[in-house]
């Protein structure tokens, strides 16, 4: 995360044109204000809850774009400088760089050894700082990415215990892909005292009109631009609501805004953006437009199924009484029957005895 952050970023050429101070949709500096909706102050919560002690394990979730590293930077910019953190990405990709990026964010300087040997430095200072009553954290972005080798090593490292308890607490950030990796044989058997799976989720439509404009202010200036009506509902629609993506489509409508010489954004401009970009429409699914009269149909048949008084489903014993009860009754057909039958017999015999007693009387 941190290696992200130091890249040097080019300002945008209109700037000037626009008044801002910088550039209003790159990659927020770490002191910067983050945009403060209902989602962030409840992953604050959860974070700062994973700073009070050890064994706590926060999952953060969401698609690319979604602001997973922005907003954990922005939470470890706000630790006390004596708060004992370490953080690894993607970027550490075998078992002994995993213990050696830990170690020398933790003070080690010039550490060196096999995994074995740093593995046994790390245990021992998580057990020293644990039994001092500090809390580790390790701060884990784009987890979807590590190695299986470097999952393992996380894996050991998060069973150490001390009285019972996890020396450290977890955090873990990445897309979706994330679920497979917690899933794995690495991590599955994992479980925390505390344990909490959070998805950050796109903007809504309001909620992306309010981001552009507070990005806009954070910037140096709030009426930089005048939206067209219903132009930010495009934004939400060519976007989805992703934070990337409305950086990277608003970015490039400043642009083209300066070079047309105009401090409004249009609908045509946004769409003409869009195109050249690649942005693919996000659309929503019209209840009750534009479908076929069979469809409906067909979609009042299944409601109408739906809302129909459903059945009581018989037990295995109900359907074992009704069967005995249906073999009792074609028993009793099969014995009447039988009856029948011998009556029948016991009627003819006794008709033909009827027949032969006068001949044998004569003789």
């Amino acid at each position: 995360m941190a290696q992200a952050q130091q890249k040097p970023v080019s300002e945008p050429e209109y700037l000037e044109f626009f008044e801002l101070s910088r550039s209003p949709f790159a990659q927020l500096p770490v002191k910067s204000q983050i945009f403060d909706s209902e989602q962030y102050s409840l992953l604050m919560s959860h974070l700062a809850a994973a700073t009070e002690g050890t064994d706590c394990f926060v999952l953060v979730r969401g698609a690319d774009g979604t602001g997973k590293t922005t907003l954990l930077n922005r939470f470890l910019s706000n630790l006390d400088e004596d708060f004992i953190f370490a953080t690894i990405d993607d970027s550490c990709n075998t078992d002994t760089n995993f213990y050696s990026t830990i170690l020398k964010q933790l003070g080690f300087l010039d550490i060196t050894g096999s995994m074995t040997e740093l593995r046994l430095i790390t245990q021992a200072y998580l057990v020293q700082r644990t039994s001092a009553g500090d809390t580790v954290l390790l701060v884990i972005d784009n987890a979807h990415r590590l190695k299986a080798k470097v999952l393992q090593q996380l894996h050991w490292l998060a069973e150490q215990r001390f009285r019972g308890r996890r020396v450290l607490s977890v955090v873990m950030a990445g897309n979706s892909d994330i679920a497979r990796i917690v899933d794995s044989p690495a991590l599955q058997e994992l479980r925390f005292r505390s344990h909490v799976d959070f998805h950050i989720r796109v903007f809504s439509e309001e909620e992306t009109a309010k981001y552009v404009h507070f990005r806009l202010a954070e910037s140096g200036n709030a009426e930089a631009v005048n939206f067209e009506d219903n132009s930010l509902s495009l934004v939400h629609r060519f976007t989805g609501g992703s934070r990337g993506s409305v950086n990277e489509l608003c970015d490039a409508l400043l642009a083209l805004a300066y070079k047309s010489e105009t401090r409004t954004i249009t609908g045509a401009m946004i769409r003409a953006v869009a195109s050249t970009h690649e942005f693919i429409p996000h659309v929503i699914p019209l209840n009750g437009k534009g479908r076929r009269r069979k469809d409906k149909v067909q979609e009042e048949r299944i409601q109408e199924r739906a809302s129909a008084p459903k059945k009581k489903k018989k037990s295995r014993v109900e359907h074992r009484n009704e069967e005995l009860a249906l073999l009792r009754e074609s028993l009793a057909a099969a014995r009447q029957a039988l009856r029948k039958r011998e009556q029948d017999i016991a009627d003819r015999d006794a008709r033909i005895a009827e027949l032969t007693a006068p001949q044998r009387s004569t003789d």
